[in-house]
């Protein structure tokens, strides 16, 4: 059961979620998405922390964009290894067999990513801000129990790694036994 249900907003309450949460946002709009990912993302690539995305091509453009208005240079950032960026449809490939997430593969690879992050930021023992998009196109695709499947891995992952999780997925078709069992997956939810 989520701990913590929070009002709607236009930039994300991150002050208001413990270090360690798991996060689902549902949005109708990708404007208000985009800012509240940019305003907590910004704060943290400023303070020296890491950040890891993976998104679709169209809101990763939207996000660059809001975050290179902030004055954070991207290009440094991924160049000490702070700002990883990964197509989400791409990233699914990655550990994806038969329709359905494989642990040992996404535990493996999405490991070896949050540690390297965490390597990366110049602020030791302070988590990596993920944003993950995997699941919602997973549900795009109609894959429900895919997508259920790989939010459980994210939270055993979360178990020997130290890293904030921030999914999103569109609010339209958001109901019913699927969408509750969505939210019981994360710490906090967003409503649309």
């Amino acid at each position: 059961m989520p701990i913590l249900a929070l009002p709607t907003r236009r930039t994300f309450p991150s002050e208001l979620v413990p270090d360690e949460a798991h996060v689902v946002q549902f949005y109708t709009h990708d404007g208000v998405l985009l800012d509240g990912l940019a305003s907590s993302f910004g704060k943290a690539l400023r303070a020296g922390e890491a950040v890891v995305i993976v998104m679709t091509k169209s809101h990763e453009r939207g996000l660059r964009k809001r975050l290179t208005a902030q004055g954070i240079n991207l290009k440094e950032a991924a160049e000490q290894g702070r700002f990883v960026a990964m197509d989400a449809c791409k990233a699914l490939d990655l550990f994806m067999d038969r329709g359905a997430p494989n642990r040992q593969k996404f535990l493996h690879k999405f490991g070896n990513i949050i540690r390297d992050a965490e390597n990366a930021a110049d602020v030791r023992n302070r988590r990596v801000m993920v944003f993950g998009e995997m699941v919602a196109v997973l549900w795009k695709q109609e894959q429900v129990d895919a997508a259920i499947r790989l939010e459980q891995l994210w939270n055993e992952l979360a178990r020997t790694r130290f890293f904030f999780l921030h999914c999103a997925y569109p609010a339209k078709g958001m109901q019913g036994e699927p969408y509750h069992t969505i939210c019981a997956e994360h710490a906090v939810v967003i409503p649309a």
